[in-house]
């Protein structure tokens, strides 16, 4: 993690993360990521205060794609089962958030406005939630959920 620390301008951080988990089977032996495996995780924030009362700040999160989990294989015709475990991984995971928020300061309180965009890009960020079943061939059948969809916010915080 690289950091930097500002009341005034810039201020700001980047954080990786790198991990990896596999796992043994003690019966069969069998050897596969775990089902939370994701080996890249990268995180930047940054705020920039422009005025005394007007600030304005953004994040990117980047996750490279956990497992999806079971034995489930990939083509293009979709999923399928397969003897290996955890070999199928969601997309991986993109999103950029901003914000922007304007502080009026009275004698005995403060009032501050913000105004935001999670998924500022509308990424169509993937998660597994399982499959609806299988037929005689191996085909599975089902999809991956959407995340979050592009989400505008506006907020009000009053402090006395």
């Amino acid at each position: 993690m690289v950091q930097r620390r500002s009341a005034n301008k810039l201020a700001g951080w980047i954080s990786y993360a790198y991990s990896r988990t596999r796992l043994t089977e003690s019966r069969s032996g069998l050897t596969f990521p775990s089902d939370f495996d994701q080996r890249h995780t990268l995180n930047v924030y940054g705020n920039y205060r422009f005025a005394d009362t007007w600030n304005f700040s953004s994040e990117w999160r980047y996750g490279s794609g956990q497992p999806i989990p079971g034995f489930y294989g990939q083509d293009a015709a979709g999923y399928f089962l397969t003897t290996q475990r955890n070999q199928v991984r969601v997309p991986y995971y993109n999103r950029v958030d901003v914000r922007l928020s304007k502080a009026f300061l009275f004698k005995k309180a403060k009032l501050t406005l913000t105004g935001e965009v999670l998924n500022l890009l509308n990424r169509e960020n993937l998660r597994f939630v399982g499959f609806d079943f299988f037929n005689g061939n191996g085909r599975v059948f089902g999809q991956l959920d959407r995340v979050l969809p592009i989400l505008p916010s506006a907020g009000l915080v009053i402090e006395f």
